[in-house]
């Protein structure tokens, strides 16, 4: 994998890779040649079945402070569908980084921000410094959080929605933990120790049932799976079952010993 990217960095480490935002002189805010390079590395990184996990994180004093306001100058000049054309990237960045079959692991301090809320709203899980700030401030900028709404609301309740984006105002890792945007909270220079003991807890699971399992529960909340598709949820059960990592579980209980997991 290249790593001459310019806006990003990239590190792979055995099953790990790392994409670290890289403006810190701008506090990591996002302009489109940033979104060129996490849309071309994704696309990589997706097919890289070798790779458990995936965590995102910043440079500097920040993790992201939303989108670089220079981004958005001179759009009188443009149309409604050029506008649209080029806030799409945002989008659709979000969308493939919500797709990846890896875990993700979003590592936040400093400000997080408008867009930076976004890209760490479609990670599965979300570690954070005691003292990160949080802000929606578009309304404050006169616009709406539109690209990244349908990902914080998969992990918002209405409610705090409400209180959030349409006061724009500041709120503290607590109350975004006690809201559930972040799954966990560590000390101010911890970050790093308290991701490497997060990624240790996956250890005893199989790698395989896990990235299956990631797939299933977005095909739950996606609507792909409900209730009634018994005969599915049952195969795919089945399926796991019989599989080679299914089969080392299984023996490995009742043999009492540690299994085995297939790389």
């Amino acid at each position: 994998m290249k790593n001459d990217y310019r806006y990003i960095e990239v590190e792979v480490v055995r099953q790990l890779a790392r994409i670290t935002l890289n403006r810190p002189e701008r506090h990591n805010a996002i302009v489109p040649e940033l979104l060129q390079e996490l849309d071309l590395v994704l696309s990589e990184i997706a097919l890289m079945d070798e790779l458990l996990f995936v965590v995102l994180s910043g440079n500097g004093r920040s993790f992201c402070a939303g989108a670089d306001l220079n981004w958005f100058s001179g759009a009188d000049e443009r149309t409604l569908e050029q506008n649209a054309g080029q806030y799409k990237q945002l989008a659709d960045v979000l969308l493939k980084w919500f797709r990846l079959p890896q875990i993700t692991i979003a590592a936040v301090r400093g400000n997080v921000f408008g867009g930076g809320l976004g890209l760490m709203a479609v990670c599965d899980f979300v570690l954070a410094e005691t003292n990160t700030r949080f802000m929606f401030s578009e309304v404050k900028l006169g616009l709406l959080p539109a690209t990244i709404l349908p990902f914080v609301a998969k992990r918002l309740s209405l409610q705090n929605l409400r209180k959030w984006i349409l006061t724009g105002s500041l709120f503290t890792t607590r109350e975004a933990c006690h809201g559930g945007l972040i799954d966990v909270i560590c000390e101010h220079g911890e970050l790093e120790n308290a991701l490497a003991d997060f990624l240790a807890s996956f250890e005893p699971a199989s790698p395989n049932a896990v990235k299956k399992a990631k797939q299933m529960i977005n095909q739950v909340v996606s609507g792909n799976i409900d209730v009634g598709d018994t005969a599915c949820t049952s195969t795919v059960l089945a399926e796991a079952l019989l599989s080679p990592d299914g089969q080392e579980g299984i023996h490995a209980f009742l043999e009492k010993r540690k299994p085995e997991w297939k790389k």
